[in-house]
C-alpha cells in the first residue's frame, strides 16, 4: 500500500513550540526577565542604567521603570512586563517583587512538569494556596491610624527606603503624605459638593456610633494623577523642594503692564478664546464702499470689546483661558486691571478650578458670580531659573496641589519623580485599606513556614507537591534580601524558619546587612493592599503561563 502523503495544516515557515517544550520555553523566559530585576530590591538595591533608541538615559531601580525599557522578543516574557505595569497601576509598590516572585513561581513548577504532573493539576495547588495564603496575610495584618502622621510617615519611610531618595527620606516623605492628605476627598466633601449637606447631617448622627473604623471608611477618591502634579525645575537643592497649598504653571502673564502679584485674586477660569469669531466655513464678502470696509473692523472689535465687559462685570482680578487671547482683549483687560493667562492646559485648569473653588465656563455670555473662585490667598509670577512660573497659593482647603521638586540634573528629577509617585501611591493605598504587614521579607517568610505546616497536615494527593512549592517560593524574597545585603543566605534563612515556627511573625531581614531582626523594633511596616496584590497577581501569572502548551509564532523560523 502506497504511503500517504502528509496533511499540512499549520504553515510550516512559522515558528511553533508545542507541549512539554513550550511550558520549559515559558519558564525559562520568565526566569530571565525575573533574574534582570533581581539585584533591585531591597535598601542595597542595585541601579540599572538604560539607553533608549534615541540615546536618552534612564538610571533606576524600580522593575516597572527597568521593564519597560526593555525591549523583549519571548511572548512569555511580554506577558511578565506587563504584570509589573498592572502592579504600577493598581498600587504603585511591590513591581521588583512581584517579578521576582512570579519567576520564582515558574522555577518551582518545571520539577512537577518533569515527573509528569498535569499542569490543571499544579494549578489546583497553586490556588489553593493563594486562598489560604491571603488568610494567613489578613490574620497577620496591624490596622493603622491613618491620622497619625508619625505611623504614615514610618510607612512611607519603609517604602521609598530602598529607593534612590532614601538620602532625604524624612523631606520626601513628607511631601508625599502632605500631597496625597491635601487630594484626599471624603464622603463629606462630595456631599458638600453636591448640595447633600442636610442629608449628611442625619447620616452623621445615625453613624456617629460606628467607631473609628468611619475615618478610613469614607475616603472616597484619591486622585493622584490628576490633583497632584509634579513639577520639575532643574537647578537648585534638593532640600527646597516643596508641597504647594495649591497650583503652580509654567506661564507668564500675556501683557507687560498686568500685575503679576494679587492678593486674595477673584479668578475666573474659561474654556473659549476671547478674540474675534470668525466664520465656521470660509467666508467672501464683497466691498463697494470704504466705509462698510472700515465698520466690518469696527465690528470685529466690538465684538471683543462686547466679550471683555461681560467679563469685567464679574470684577475678576485674574482671568485664566484654555484658548487664545488677541491683543485688543489684552488691551481692554488691563484697562479694566484684569490679568489675564492664556492656552492654558484642560489638567492645569481642573486642577486650578479644585484648589480655588472657580468653575470652568464655556462662554461669557453664562458667566455668574458662583463661577468665581474666591479660595485662593496669593497670585504671583516668580522666576525660576530661565523661566517664569504663576503660583496659585495660599489656597484654603485646596482638594489640588503641585509638588516643586529641585535638584541637580534632569535624570536625578525623574528619579525622584518615580521614587515620589510610588511613596503617593503607598498613602494612598493605607487611607482606603488602613492594614499593614511586617516588611523586610518578615510577611513572605510567614506565608511560607505557615503554608509548608498546612501542606503537611490539610492537604492530601498529588496537590501536596505545588501547595507545597508555593510555601518554598515565598522564601525567595527573604533570600534575595540578604543576598542583597551580603550576608549567608542558608544560615540567615534557617534562623528565620525557627523563628517563624515558633509564632514570631514578625522576624524578616535586615536588608541592609541582611542578619535577621525584629520588625517591630526595625519599623519596617509594608501596605496589606501592596503585599495582597502582589502575590494574587504572581501565581495568577504564573498559572496563566502554565495552562500555555503551544506557541505559534506570527514571525517565519529565520
Amino acid at each position: 500500500m502506497a504511503s500517504q502523503a502528509p496533511v499540512i495544516v499549520v504553515n510550516t515557515s512559522k515558528q511553533r513550540e508545542s507541549g512539554h517544550r513550550a511550558q520549559m520555553s515559558n519558564i525559562a523566559a520568565g526566569k530571565t526577565v525575573a533574574d534582570v530585576v533581581r539585584t533591585s530590591l531591597g535598601p542595597r538595591a542595585m541601579l540599572k542604567m538604560l539607553l533608549d533608541p534615541m540615546g536618552g538615559i534612564t538610571l533606576t531601580n524600580d522593575g516597572f521603570a527597568i521593564l519597560r525599557e526593555c525591549e523583549v522578543a519571548h511572548p512569555a516574557a511580554k506577558s511578565m512586563i506587563e504584570l509589573s505595569r498592572t502592579q504600577d497601576d493598581e498600587v504603585g509598590d511591590g513591581t521588583t517583587s512581584v517579578i521576582i516572585l512570579a519567576g520564582e513561581m515558574l522555577a518551582i513548577s518545571a520539577p512537577f512538569l518533569e515527573r509528569k504532573i498535569h499542569p490543571v493539576v499544579i494549578l489546583r495547588g497553586f490556588q489553593r494556596a493563594l486562598n489560604d495564603a491571603q488568610d494567613i496575610l489578613r490574620k497577620i495584618a496591624k490596622k493603622v491610624d491613618t491620622n497619625d502622621r508619625e505611623q504614615m510617615l514610618g510607612l512611607i519611610k519603609s517604602a521609598i527606603g530602598t529607593k534612590f531618595v532614601s538620602r532625604w527620606n524624612d523631606l520626601m516623605c513628607g511631601l508625599a503624605l502632605d500631597a496625597v492628605q491635601t487630594v484626599v476627598r471624603r464622603s463629606s466633601d462630595l456631599e458638600a459638593e453636591s448640595g447633600n449637606a442636610a442629608t449628611s447631617a442625619e447620616q452623621g448622627d445615625a453613624s456617629a456610633d460606628a467607631g473609628d473604623s468611619a475615618s478610613s471608611m469614607d475616603v472616597r477618591e484619591v486622585d493622584i494623577k490628576r490633583f497632584a502634579r509634579v513639577e520639575k525645575v532643574p537647578g537648585g537643592e534638593i532640600e527646597e523642594s516643596r508641597v504647594l497649598d495649591g497650583v503652580m504653571i509654567n506661564k507668564d502673564v500675556v501683557h507687560p503692564k498686568m500685575r503679576r502679584r494679587i492678593e486674595n485674586p477673584r479668578i475666573l477660569l474659561l474654556d473659549c478664546p476671547l478674540e474675534y469669531k470668525k466664520g465656521e466655513s470660509q467666508t467672501n464678502i464683497e466691498i463697494t464702499r470704504e466705509e462698510d470696509w472700515s465698520r466690518i473692523l469696527e465690528i470685529e472689535e466690538e465684538q471683543v470689546k462686547l466679550m471683555c465687559e461681560k467679563i469685567a462685570a464679574l470684577k475678576p482680578d485674574l482671568v485664566i483661558t484654555e484658548k487664545g487671547v488677541s491683543d485688543l482683549a489684552q488691551h481692554f483687560l488691563v484697562k479694566n486691571n484684569i490679568t489675564a493667562l492664556r492656552r492654558m492646559r484642560k489638567t492645569d485648569n481642573n486642577r486650578i478650578a479644585r484648589a480655588t473653588g472657580a468653575r470652568i465656563v464655556s462662554s461669557v455670555d453664562e458667566l455668574k458670580e458662583q463661577d468665581v473662585g474666591t479660595a485662593c490667598g496669593l497670585f504671583a509670577v516668580e522666576k525660576i531659573g530661565d523661566e517664569y512660573f504663576t503660583f496659585l497659593t495660599k489656597c484654603r482647603n485646596p482638594k489640588a496641589c503641585t509638588i516643586l521638586l529641585r535638584g541637580p540634573g534632569k535624570d536625578t528629577l525623574n528619579e525622584i519623580d518615580r521614587n515620589l509617585q510610588d511613596a503617593m501611591c503607598v498613602a494612598r493605598n493605607v487611607l482606603f485599606n488602613p492594614y499593614l504587614c511586617p516588611g523586610g521579607g518578615a510577611t513572605e517568610m510567614a506565608l511560607a513556614v505557615q503554608l509548608g505546616q498546612r501542606a503537611k497536615s490539610e492537604v492530601d494527593g498529588v496537590e501536596q507537591w505545588p501547595y507545597g512549592g508555593v510555601a518554598e517560593a515565598m522564601e525567595v524574597i527573604p533570600r534575595t534580601l540578604i543576598q542583597n545585603g551580603g550576608g549567608n543566605a542558608i544560615r540567615t534563612l534557617t534562623e528565620l524558619r525557627a523563628k517563624h515556627a515558633a509564632g514570631q511573625t514578625t522576624w524578616g531581614v535586615n536588608g541592609e546587612t541582611g542578619v535577621p531582626v525584629d520588625m517591630n523594633e526595625y519599623g519596617i511596616w509594608e501596605p496589606l493592599a501592596v503585599k495582597l496584590q502582589t502575590i494574587k497577581t504572581a501565581i495568577d501569572s504564573a498559572s496563566l503561563l502554565l495552562r500555555v502548551d503551544d506557541i505559534v509564532s506570527g514571525t517565519g523560523k529565520n
